[in-house]
């Protein structure tokens, strides 16, 4: 995919830990402009403080996750921020992303991209959908068994 897509991967809501996903080809650049200085391992959890581009102000204290394409869930360069649950926080990181050229992903638009890069196929796209979505601890067996094939 040519764009780089962010979103609020968590319920609405407040909570102590929330998640951003930012998926595509400009996610470490991205984050190197919030976070500067960032060198971001593959795999590795990192503390860092997360600035406004725009102010220099500080948003948060953040653990960010790098996966590096193709070994991620879309099969793209994806980095998570684990931030305070704040809905004002949640939306000023976002604001941030936006306003430096990602795009706010659509419902389902991770799990499309990693369809879409054969990282998953239509099958277990759907479950995921069905898991999600499970009322009953039978109903989300069955989605995660689908899951697996």
């Amino acid at each position: 995919m040519a764009d780089t897509i962010a979103a609020i991967a968590t319920a609405q809501g407040r909570s102590g830990i929330a998640v951003i996903r930012i998926s595509g080809p400009n996610a470490t650049e991205y984050i190197e402009k919030l976070a500067p200085g960032s060198n971001l391992k593959p795999r590795n959890a990192t503390l860092r403080t997360l600035l406004d581009p725009q102010t220099s102000e500080a948003i948060d204290n953040v653990i960010l996750t790098y996966f590096k394409a193709p070994h991620s869930y879309t099969g793209e360069d994806v980095i998570e921020i684990s931030t305070h649950g704040s809905p004002v926080i949640l939306r000023q990181i976002l604001d941030c992303l936006l306003a430096l050229g990602a795009r706010a992903a659509g419902p389902g638009e991770f799990t499309l991209r990693a369809v879409a890069t054969g990282k998953i196929d239509l099958t277990q796209a759907e479950a995921i959908r069905d898991l999600i979505n499970a009322q009953t601890k039978a109903s989300a067996r069955l989605a995660l068994r689908q899951m697996k094939g």
